[in-house]
């Protein structure tokens, strides 16, 4: 019931499963009575934890992984959009050289230097999106499993010293 492995191969996919896992668990625990309160496998409860542990910092490498890429993009757009500013401005100045031809060498370098900026502006854009929709995917799935870690830990520790009170008695 709680061992036949995590569907799919993504981080984000197992933190969402053993979430799930952890609320089933939380759903099939005995109730205690007169209260809210559910009893639940302690070994189970702390085998699921552990498998979180685990799967949050790759989640966290998860998204290192995409800012190196990002930072990789931008750097071969910033590297592109230099050579492009190279090329017009060697060609301004090869049209400037030329008599007569000043004001139309003007026009064109404006030109391509404003292509190349708004070419520099939209792929930065589009990273940026792509960035901000990983993280707050990221942000998502673990403020979800920090919850109901802090839900389980909280509850398995009232449990506890529950037990301990009646042990005395």
């Amino acid at each position: 019931m709680y061992d036949d492995g995590a569907p799919g191969d993504d981080d984000a996919g197992e933190i969402l499963y053993l979430v799930d896992q952890l609320e089933e668990l939380v759903g099939v625990g005995k109730r205690v009575p007169f209260s809210g309160k559910v009893m639940v496998e302690e070994e189970i409860f702390l085998g699921l934890i552990d498998q979180l542990r685990v799967a949050v910092p790759n989640e966290i490498k998860q998204a290192q992984r995409v800012i190196r890429e990002r930072e990789r993009v931008i750097a071969e757009a910033q590297e592109e959009a230099s050579k492009i500013l190279e090329t017009a401005k060697k060609r301004v100045a090869y049209l400037i050289s030329k008599e007569g031809i000043l004001n139309e060498a003007r026009q064109q370098g404006e030109e391509i230097l404003r292509q190349a900026d708004d070419a520099r502006k939209r792929t930065l854009g589009e990273i940026d999106v792509f960035a901000i929709e990983q993280f707050d995917y990221v942000e998502q799935a673990l403020r979800k499993s920090l919850s109901v870690m802090d839900e389980a830990v909280r509850h398995t520790v009232t449990v506890l010293d529950q037990a301990r009170d009646n042990v005395g008695k």
